[in-house]
């Protein structure tokens, strides 16, 4: 096999593994959150609280945009925004009761994938699954900061 055969092999059974996973494990997730809005809540989620203008340059989407995704998740109670005492002008984003709630599920199905899946595989195993895919992000996001062929 060559190379490119390999890639498309390995990417394959990502999928496979992402799909099964999503389809008798996440499934329990509210799949009605479309999927940029579910990337805002998820960062928002991981920082804990941000501005909407970070959000903006985070996903390289215009301020507008990122205010109306941000408006149904708001409107169906995911997140809060609230306006900064210090500067009148910023917009902070925190998670809201439902967004909570939401990773709090999301947390414990995670959880049940790593303790149940991926604590078969050796720490070294681990560690080098990390380290490919650091290499690769790495590779990628360079290639892309310095206008990767298209």
């Amino acid at each position: 096999m060559n190379q490119a055969a390999y890639i498309k092999e390995a990417v394959s059974i990502f999928n496979s593994i992402n799909s099964y996973l999503l389809k008798y494990h996440f499934a329990t997730l509210n799949h009605e959150i479309p999927p940029k809005q579910f990337m805002i809540m998820k960062y928002v989620y991981e920082v804990k609280k941000t501005k909407i203008q970070d959000v903006a340059e985070q996903f390289d989407l215009s301020m507008s945009s990122v205010s109306q995704l941000v408006k149904k998740l708001e409107a169906d109670g995911y997140v809060t925004r609230s306006i900064n005492p210090d500067n009148r002008r910023e917009t902070f984003l925190t998670l809201g009761g439902k967004g909570e709630d939401y990773f709090k599920e999301y947390e414990r199905v995670d959880r049940y994938i790593m303790d149940h899946y991926y604590a078969q595989l050796s720490i070294e195993e681990t560690r080098q699954m990390r380290d490919i895919a650091r290499k690769l992000q790495g590779i990628v996001v360079m290639d892309d900061s310095q206008g990767g062929d298209e």
